[in-house]
C-alpha cells in the first residue's frame, strides 16, 4: 500500500518541480544597426565678392616756371604798367587816401594785414622804430608812447603813409606768368623789394 501511495505522489512532485523552474527571460532583441562612419560636414565656400580696383590718377608734375619764357614785349609792357601803378600808389599814399589804397590790394593781402597777428607784429616794429628815431634825436627812447595798430587803416596811417609815399621802381622779375616782384635799387646797388604784384581780374594788385 505504501508503494502505491509513493507512486501516486511522484507525478505531483514532478509537476510542481517543473512549474517552479525559472523560464528564460524573453529579451526583445532589436537588430543592431550598423554604425556608419561619420561623414565630414559639408563646407560651404564663402560667396565671391567682386573687388573694384581703385585707380589713382597721378597729377602731372608742374614744371618750374622759366623766366626765359617771357617775351621781351611782355616784359616791357609789364614794366611800364608796374611803373605807372607805383606812381599812382605814391600819389594815393601822399594824399592819405585809404580807400583808394585799399582798392589796389588783393583780397588775400587785405585779409592778412587785417589779422591780429600781423597788426601785433607791426605794432612792435613801429615801436622799436620810434624808439630808434627818438634816440637819434637825443630823446629818451623809454618815454616813447607805443602806437597800437588794431585795423588795416591804422597800419596804413602809421606805417604805409610815413614810409611808402615816394617809392621808385627800378626793375621787375617775373615769378610766374601773371606775377612779378618790383624792386628799387639803393645807393649801394642792392635790389630791395617794393611789392609783389599779380594780375587779378585784369589788373595788377598788391599781394605782398
Amino acid at each position: 500500500m505504501k508503494r502505491i501511495g509513493l507512486l501516486l505522489l511522484l507525478p505531483v512532485v514532478l509537476l510542481l518541480a517543473c512549474a517552479s523552474e525559472p523560464q528564460p527571460a524573453q529579451v526583445a532583441a532589436e537588430p543592431a544597426s550598423k554604425a556608419s562612419p561619420s561623414e565630414p560636414a559639408a563646407v560651404t565656400p564663402p560667396p565671391k565678392t567682386e573687388t573694384t580696383a581703385v585707380v589713382v590718377e597721378e597729377k602731372p608734375e608742374e614744371k618750374p616756371f622759366d623766366p626765359g619764357s617771357i617775351s621781351q614785349e611782355k616784359l616791357d609792357t609789364a614794366r611800364s604798367e608796374v611803373q605807372a601803378l607805383i606812381a599812382d600808389l605814391n600819389r594815393i599814399i601822399r594824399a592819405k587816401n585809404y580807400l583808394a589804397w585799399r582798392n589796389h590790394l588783393a583780397d588775400s593781402y587785405f585779409k592778412e594785414i587785417s589779422s591780429l597777428a600781423f597788426l601785433d607784429e607791426k605794432t612792435e616794429e613801429l615801436y622799436r622804430r620810434d624808439q630808434i628815431v627818438a634816440q637819434n634825436l637825443g630823446r629818451d627812447p623809454k618815454r616813447v608812447q607805443k602806437k597800437l595798430l588794431r585795423t588795416a587803416k591804422d597800419y596804413f596811417d602809421n606805417v604805409v603813409v610815413p614810409s611808402r609815399s615816394n617809392d621808385r621802381m627800378d626793375d621787375i622779375d617775373f615769378v610766374s606768368e601773371n606775377r612779378v616782384t618790383a624792386y628799387t635799387v639803393d645807393n649801394r646797388g642792392q635790389r630791395l623789394i617794393l611789392y609783389d604784384l599779380e594780375i587779378i581780374e585784369g589788373r595788377w594788385k598788391i599781394i605782398n
